[in-house]
């Protein structure tokens, strides 16, 4: 089949521990459009408090718009970096 793919955007900002938070953004790998599908997605958060941390998840299924349109939900926790670890979570961009 020749499917058409597509990927989302995605930012925010982390939970608050270790006494800060980091900032995230990134776009996901590609899935193909028009089938129930998923998207992977890493990246490495802003440098905060001496470090970064990395992460690696993939988005949950496909959420319909009423306009024939999509998004995804995430979680994520960031790699454990200076003892401690961040939870990510949010929506990806509208495809």
């Amino acid at each position: 089949m020749n499917y058409q793919y597509h990927s989302h955007s995605l930012c925010g900002s982390t939970s608050y521990d270790d006494g800060h938070l980091h900032h995230y953004g990134t776009v996901t790998e590609l899935a193909p459009s028009g089938v129930s599908h998923i998207h992977r997605f890493c990246g490495d958060t802003s440098y905060i408090d001496g470090h970064t941390h990395p992460y690696y998840s993939e988005t949950g299924p496909a959420i319909l718009t009423k306009d024939g349109r999509h998004y995804h939900e995430y979680h994520a926790i960031v790699q454990c970096v200076d003892g401690h670890i961040h939870h990510i979570c949010g929506y990806t961009s509208i495809d």
